[in-house]
């Protein structure tokens, strides 16, 4: 038995390192920074063909059941995509359809049309952006951002959610409301009657949405439970972690590179000890980021209870978004001016962080959310 799972592990091993070269040689020559560039402000914010082609790969249905056209993958395999896509910025908005949606979409009940939404993930003919924080961005599940309520024999939704991604483009939008009955999913076409799209820009060049509801009809509700959408956004949260990881990684060797070339006094500025020492921190604290990366991968592909899978969630959103912001600070300190101009490709980074370090909530309330989960004992303080 024991050899069996060995070899099952070096398998998929082996699968991953393909898979992972695959995406890197993809990422190389079809999303250069150019691409990125050019694409900032775009309407839409992306590329719907390259979300076609991502589909093409089998990329986007990696998470998604066989039984609706998906892969039925794993998180370490999507975590590859996700490295990959974020290293080159690419503005596709990978995570929150094939991640974020997909998940919420199979936690919530089954049916037709549901099903229907999953294989349009999975072929990339669907590009679905979910709704469910409020408008103060507060993810209370006693809060929703959306009411629900029995009208005939449909429903009829008002409220009003933000931090909405894709901001731009997204061909439906799933609003996850509050009823008497509990949870639930409902589909709103992007054009629907009252349904009110507000772009908020962001650093990097996309978008985020505000979406309002009032007095929207939907035909169908697909009840989802409390821990369905928190194991959805956990898992979201994690492959936020992997990008945020993926960005650092970008403009730590830039950085070290410029160091090394940037001569000052006849001698590298690389060469001076106090600029040694910040880059030896900013390793240490990315190495110290992907350990926690890796350690909530292997808790969700794991199937992690609740508690555990939340708390890693937190600490590796944590631990990415605070070296990913503080990777950025010192790499605009030790380029100089020359850092902050919009012709070189450090700012790109810079503002990518910058869009993806709030989303699904910053550091801070992930540190107090990862203290209510783990509340301090006397034990504990020692």
């Amino acid at each position: 038995m024991t050899q069996t799972v060995d070899n099952e592990d070096k398998e998929r091993s082996e699968q991953l390192r393909l898979l992972t070269d695959s995406v890197a040689a993809f990422a190389a020559g079809r999303l250069p920074l150019a691409r990125a560039r050019r694409l900032r402000r775009a309407l839409p914010e992306f590329e719907p063909a390259m979300m076609a082609e991502l589909a093409g790969q089998g990329w986007t249905g990696l998470l998604i059941e066989e039984s609706c056209g998906g892969l039925g993958l794993g998180f370490a395999e999507a975590a590859a995509v996700v490295e990959g896509l974020a290293a080159q910025l690419a503005p596709e908005p990978y995570v929150a359809v094939a991640v974020l949606a997909a998940r919420l979409l199979q936690a919530a009940a089954p049916g037709a049309r549901r099903s229907a939404l999953l294989a349009g993930i999975a072929d990339g003919s669907l590009v679905p952006a979910c709704a469910g924080r409020d408008a103060a961005g507060d993810p209370d599940p006693d809060r929703p951002a959306f009411r629900a309520r029995r009208a005939g024999s449909g429903w009829v939704l008002d409220g009003e959610a933000r931090y909405v991604r894709p901001g731009s483009g997204a061909s439906l939008y799933l609003l996850l409301a509050r009823s008497e009955d509990g949870w639930a999913l409902f589909e709103a076409p992007a054009s629907a009657a009252g349904l009110e799209l507000r772009q908020e820009p962001q650093a990097d060049g996309t978008a985020l949405a505000r979406v309002r509801a009032s007095g929207l009809r939907a035909v169908e509700a697909w009840p989802i439970s409390a821990e369905g959408i928190a194991a959805a956004l956990d898992q979201t949260l994690v492959m936020n972690a992997v990008e945020l990881l993926a960005v650092s990684r970008g403009m730590r060797p830039m950085t070290l590179d410029y160091t090394r070339a940037r001569v000052q006094v006849g001698k590298p500025i690389g060469s001076f000890q106090a600029l040694q020492h910040r880059q030896v921190d900013l390793l240490i604290a990315e190495e110290l980021a992907a350990a926690a990366v890796r350690e909530a991968i292997g808790a969700l592909d794991a199937g992690a209870a609740a508690a555990r899978r939340s708390s890693l969630a937190c600490r590796a959103k944590i631990r990415a978004a605070e070296t990913a912001l503080q990777t950025a600070r010192e790499a605009v300190q030790m380029h100089g001016g020359i850092g902050v101009t919009d012709e070189y490709d450090l700012g790109l980074y810079v503002n990518r962080t910058l869009a993806l370090a709030p989303w699904l909530g910053n550091a801070r309330l992930h540190r107090q959310r990862w203290l209510q989960l783990n509340p301090p004992t006397l034990d504990r303080a020692g």
